[in-house]
């Protein structure tokens, strides 16, 4: 399948875990791609994909980087289509943990596209990758 990962970043963190991700999937047998909204641009080419993942960290207390804020009200794409999933990066010490999720599924559903799973929500910086690379297992699982 050709899956396309749409993420934005602002420390770094959500691009590792996106090419992490990228390397699975591609393990896996699909052809992937990443798009940056940050430096690729707020409106991606999904025409070819089969499926697509959406990610971004959650800043302060609950909100979506400024980049990724943008996207979700510039792209307005028919993602009825398409498999999608969402992740999303937070720090558990902050009330609004992972609040980034919630909101790109909330944007994915308003877009008509149905998560395939339940968003992955990682606390900050992974050292162990297991959950992503079950999380990934279980989505590809669902994509045939």
């Amino acid at each position: 399948m050709n899956i396309k990962i749409i993420y934005e970043t602002q420390t770094g963190t959500t691009e590792y875990i996106s090419q992490v991700m990228r390397e699975k999937l591609i393990a896996l047998g699909h052809q992937v791609d990443l798009h940056s909204v940050r430096y690729d641009g707020h409106s991606p080419d999904i025409s070819q994909c089969d499926a697509i993942l959406i990610g971004a960290p959650t800043y302060e207390d609950g909100k979506l980087e400024t980049a990724m804020r943008v996207f979700i009200t510039r792209f307005t794409p028919d993602l009825s289509k398409h498999k999608v999933a969402v992740f999303g990066l937070g720090n558990s010490t902050y009330p609004q943990f992972c609040t980034s999720a919630t909101l790109l599924e909330e944007w994915v559903k308003k877009q008509s596209g149905v998560p395939l799973l339940p968003a992955l929500r990682i606390d900050g910086f992974p050292d162990d990758l297991t959950p992503v690379e079950r999380w990934l297992e279980e989505f590809n699982a669902k994509l045939s």
